[in-house]
């Protein structure tokens, strides 16, 4: 718990970059933390970049932190009147403390510029205007600089024109940033979690739950012996890089990794069960087993729709249904206020249950199916699938049974 509180007065006090003054619009901001000079020594890392969720921190996969923002910002929710104590009658009211919970991590360089801008980028929020969306992102600057280092009263504060990484180089042929050092955080877990932890309970005026990956990883991963880091696991090895994968939007790699790291066992049995000495009655079990070897919880995230769903469909041998369920897998968020579960990182303070696939700790159903009397032959058919959105499938898994009860 102190690590977490020390961790989350860091993102919140981390001194912006010395620019002499804050930008005063949107292009003077996007220019200061402008990274496209770093493509002519590193074309290929840029281009991971430019394929990862870091490139687009202020849309999201398929629009979903924008839409979320925009929620948060235009008072979705009536009957909480999310910023009521806080003046904003309107957009035109929004300035930068109202910002501050979401950009610590997606936009943290709006620190860098004053309220008027910060108000010129809630408006394209609230419109969905990418053309200004676009400009601003996590990149180059923002991860080799200005979030490099993380003990600030131990390795002091990112200094300007200073690129930082694993290995300290000396001369590094960028006007803008001529000298590279070494950051010895850059390849810890924590490094990542300045912004894939959660919840964002301390310090803010409208505090919210988000992606809480680094927690889980810190409490459910390595308590089991485990070592591998947020960097092996997502940057080191083939496909991996700069991209960060996942990457939700490439549906072929989301499919590929899932499958990977997920396992589905299924075992189907049918028999004639006895419940009295007189009664007989056709049945089937069927028993799944979810094995997730991803090195935190799944799903996670900011907000949290999304979801993995076991689903069984079983049918007779014409086709009939005879039997259809569904088992969630997910984070199940309140507001602090009551039981009722809510969807939104601008809605969530906390966990009220949760579901989700948690690391090597297999997720056990059964099905336990009784038969019409006629019917001696089904059909079963299990899938695992990511749901992002709302009607969007990602199928992982698919298994199919024929089972009888005629040996």
């Amino acid at each position: 718990m102190i690590a977490q509180l020390v961790l989350l007065v860091v993102l919140i006090t981390v001194p912006s970059m010395a620019y002499g003054g804050k930008a005063e619009s949107i292009d003077e901001l996007a220019k200061r933390y402008d990274s496209s000079s770093c493509r002519q020594c590193h074309a290929e890392i840029h281009t991971q970049w430019e394929r990862s969720h870091h490139h687009k921190t202020l849309i999201g996969t398929k629009g979903r932190t924008a839409s979320t923002w925009a929620a948060y910002l235009t008072q979705a929710l009536p009957e909480d009147k999310v910023l009521k104590g806080s003046g904003v009658k309107d957009i035109k009211d929004v300035k930068f403390r109202h910002m501050k919970p979401c950009t610590i991590c997606h936009l943290p360089q709006l620190e860098d510029a004053t309220d008027e801008v910060a108000n010129e980028v809630a408006k394209a929020i609230v419109n969905n205007d990418l053309n200004v969306l676009e400009k601003l992102s996590i990149n180059c600057i923002i991860c080799h600089n200005t979030r490099a280092i993380v003990r600030h009263f131990r390795d002091g504060i990112p200094e300007k024109g200073v690129i930082y990484g694993p290995r300290g180089i000396g001369a590094h042929g960028d006007k803008g940033f001529p000298i590279a050092k070494k950051s010895n955080i850059m390849i810890d877990p924590a490094f990542c979690g300045q912004c894939h932890s959660g919840p964002n309970l301390i310090g803010f005026d409208e505090p919210m739950y988000c992606v809480s990956n680094y927690d889980s990883y810190l409490h459910a991963y390595v308590p089991l012996g485990k070592t591998e880091t947020c960097q092996d696991c997502h940057m080191r090895g083939e496909n991996l890089g700069h991209s960060f994968p996942p990457v939700y939007d490439d549906e072929k790699l989301t499919i590929e990794r899932l499958k990977k790291w997920i396992d589905l066992e299924v075992s189907a049995l049918g028999y004639e069960f006895r419940p009295t000495a007189q009664s007989l009655v056709p049945e089937v079990v069927i028993k799944t087993k979810v094995t997730s070897r991803i090195g935190h919880r799944y799903p996670d995230g900011c907000p949290s729709p999304n979801r993995v769903t076991l689903d069984l469909l079983v049918k007779d041998a014409e086709g009939r249904e005879l039997f259809r369920d569904q088992k969630i897998y997910m984070p199940q968020s309140g507001n602090g206020y009551g039981q009722a579960m809510v969807y939104g990182a601008f809605a969530k303070l906390g966990l009220l249950r949760d579901t989700s696939l948690q690391p090597f700790m297999p997720s056990q159903e059964t099905f336990e199916i009784k038969l019409p009397e006629t019917v001696r032959k089904v059909l079963a058919e299990v899938r695992l699938v990511f749901r992002h959105l709302p009607g969007d499938e990602v199928v992982i898994h698919k298994v199919t049974r024929t089972i009888s009860l005629d040996r």
